[in-house]
């Protein structure tokens, strides 16, 4: 299957599929400069970047989770920016991340990275935040709730 038909059935499938059943999609260049596209989010979408050595992305995978299970309309994407391997998927179970899950593939990786944001230099945690109407923020760091809220245009808590 190519790789696009691929992405498009990850993202059509993987708000309905649960976090532990979720397989990685891996990510090319071409799936990833589409998954990045706010024309592709026709509701509020986070797309983040982790790694399984990175303490602070497992920060905002918590966060990112708990909103989405107080938000029906929110969808969450990963992408590890790493190959999938064996345990990569644990640190998403344990804190029940939900949503499509992608890893790196064969690609090389600043080939990926420079698909994903060609103005993002590698720090980690790295956060996209779609509101859905077109509008895209990007982070780096550890994000808020109150930002991440702000970005997606949902009402604050």
């Amino acid at each position: 299957m190519k790789a696009s038909k691929l992405l498009a059935l990850a993202l059509l499938v993987g708000s309905t599929v649960a976090a532990a059943a979720s397989p990685f999609v891996t990510l090319d260049r071409i799936g990833a400069a589409k998954l990045v596209d706010p024309g592709s989010h026709a509701k509020p979408t986070i797309v983040t970047l982790w790694s399984s050595d990175c303490v602070y992305c497992k920060k905002n995978l918590k966060l990112f989770a708990d909103m989405a299970k107080t938000e029906p309309r929110l969808k969450l994407i990963t992408i590890a920016v790493e190959p999938a391997g064996e345990g990569l998927a644990e640190p998403l179970d344990r804190l029940a991340v939900p949503g499509v899950r992608f890893a790196y593939g064969d690609d090389a990786p600043e080939a990926l990275a420079y698909a994903i944001d060609p103005k993002w230099r590698g720090e980690l945690p790295r956060t996209m935040l779609f509101d859905g109407r077109g509008g895209k923020q990007v982070l780096s760091g550890v994000v808020s709730e109150a930002d991440a809220r702000r970005a997606l245009g949902l009402a604050q808590r």
